[in-house]
């Protein structure tokens, strides 16, 4: 019975050292970055065009094409 024993405990030991082959190394933990854009507004581009509509209707009451 005793050898039956030792062999099931050798048998158990074989079993186990291929999940220790690689060796252990400690788990790479890498960190999450996080990238936050904030939404463009329309708005700001609005200001731009209308200013840019003020110039053109400027232009065109400023600019006399009467045919006198």
């Amino acid at each position: 019975m005793k050898k039956v024993m030792t062999l099931a405990a050798a048998g158990m030991i074989a079993l186990t050292a291929p999940a220790f082959a690689g060796g252990y190394s400690d788990p790479v933990v890498e960190e999450e970055i996080v990238v936050v854009e904030e939404a463009a507004s329309s708005l700001g581009n609005t200001g731009i065009a209308l200013l840019g509509l003020a110039l053109v209707a400027g232009i065109i009451a400023a600019s006399d094409s009467s045919s006198q």
